[in-house]
């Protein structure tokens, strides 16, 4: 009897540490298949905080930049931003960590290139917004703040607007009432906060019409064409008389002729 109940006890354990085992090699798996890793070479910036790149098997993933939200290309400072992202990567071979996808089907990871968080470096030049909603990193939060104190790129502005503010505002906003201040040319920007002069690109600039100088389109002295997102002074040919908006002197990149 009690060699049966040795064998019994020895039998019992035996199980309980094939289930420990188990269960510790479940976790274990669960933990490596919620943590992908992907490597390629990026062929394309789509702005601030999308990519593209082509990994083995010529296979082709949509990177969006987790925890970062940066300014849209239509916004000030997008293009400064999409720009600041393509010295980063673009031509370059990266490593992207991710755990999900969104919606949209894009890898929602960290790029990593040489080692270097990418995503925290566009958050510390003042290129992106740290994404607070969807992310609570200390490290991303404390670059964002250091970026804001030392007003480094879209915090130079006096009134920044968060990318997300923006979208939400771009689908909100109520069409632009008929004012006899503003050209019949002119047109609601997306975001509500701005609007834009269009006048016709076809046309010579000296028989363009120039946008009209107001409380809508103060003269600050520069105006930025969104057709090319130059900037000019009002030196320039192009000053008020192209498509764009009035605009202050960091947004945009100069024009070849005046300097912007």
């Amino acid at each position: 009897m009690k060699s049966i109940a040795i064998s019994l006890f020895a039998s019992s354990i035996v199980t309980c540490c094939m289930c420990l085992s188990a269960e510790t090699v479940g976790v274990r798996i669960n933990t490596v298949a919620n943590t992908n890793s992907v490597s390629g070479r990026v062929v394309s910036v789509a702005d601030g905080d999308t990519i593209t790149i082509i990994g083995d098997g010529n296979t082709q993933y949509k990177i969006r930049l987790n925890a970062i939200d940066a300014p849209e290309k239509s916004q000030a400072f997008g293009q400064k931003s999409k720009q600041q992202l393509s010295n980063y990567v673009f031509g370059k071979d990266i490593t992207v960590t991710w755990k999900s996808k969104d919606k949209y089907g894009r890898v929602l990871g960290t790029v990593f290139v040489g080692g270097k968080d990418i995503n925290l470096q566009m958050v510390r030049d003042g290129y992106a917004h740290h994404y607070k909603r969807f992310d609570s990193s200390p490290a991303y939060a404390a670059a964002e703040t250091e970026a804001r104190q030392n007003r480094r790129g879209l915090w130079s502005d006096p009134n920044p607007i968060s990318p997300e503010d923006y979208r939400h505002r771009g689908k909100s906003a109520a069409p632009l009432a008929a004012s006899s201040a503003l050209p019949r040319s002119s047109a609601q920007r997306e975001g509500g906060s701005r609007v834009e002069y269009r006048a016709g690109n076809a046309m010579p600039v000296s028989s363009r019409t120039a946008a009209p100088v107001n409380s809508t389109w103060p003269d600050t002295g520069f105006w930025l064409s969104t057709n090319s997102n130059k900037r000019h002074n009002r030196k320039c040919e192009n000053y008020r008389k192209t498509r764009g908006y009035p605009c202050s002197k960091d947004e945009g990149s100069p024009c070849g002729k005046c300097g912007g």
